[in-house]
């Protein structure tokens, strides 16, 4: 088996990130501070100055991450005025110039989330993770993170159709399988 180095580094990432080595990082997992959220821990960022705030950080991520690893960034959009911000959408489109790959987005079920104080909304159950990669060809273990789906399981793949069942390389992306 492999052996696994891991490093944790304590301090603020801004300045700890310089200290690494180019394409030196398998994994970036983070959670910053949310739009205007933690004010007397972090000082509070607000959603209009959150992309020019969080860019410099996802250039450094982007130095140091290998060609091969992954960058996974949850984070959560905030209500302004009635309606969602739009700094989530524009800080994806934002590290996209700088070269990142948005590649997937997973969610996170927050199972113990309970209704909102607002008259006219729900309190969000779920929050995002982004994956962004540099290259198309990452590493991705899938087989490490699966769990049985249940009994069902075994009875509801039996009725898959030809399509479904066709999984070949030359047709993804193209939503169908062969012709």
């Amino acid at each position: 088996m492999k052996k696994t180095e891991t490093s944790l580094l304590l301090g603020d990432c801004r300045e700890e990130l310089k200290k690494l080595a180019d394409n030196s990082i398998d994994l970036v997992f983070t959670s910053p501070p949310y739009a205007d959220s933690r004010s007397n821990t972090y000082g509070g960022i607000s959603p209009d100055k959150y992309v020019e705030w969080f860019l410099p950080v996802s250039k450094e991520l982007l130095r140091v991450l290998k060609p091969t690893g992954t960058f996974v960034l949850n984070i959560k959009e905030k209500v302004v005025s009635g309606e969602r911000h739009t700094y989530v959408i524009e800080l994806i489109l934002e590290m996209k110039k700088q070269g990142w790959l948005w590649t997937e987005e997973f969610i996170w079920h927050k199972k113990n989330s309970y209704p909102g104080k607002w008259p006219n909304r729900f309190r969000d159950s779920w929050e995002r993770l982004l994956q962004f990669n540099k290259e198309k060809h990452f590493r991705m273990y899938q087989e490490e993170v699966m769990v049985p789906m249940g009994d069902w399981a075994g009875r509801r793949l039996k009725k898959l159709s030809e399509t479904d069942k066709v999984r070949d390389p030359s047709n993804v992306g193209s939503g169908f399988g062969k012709k």
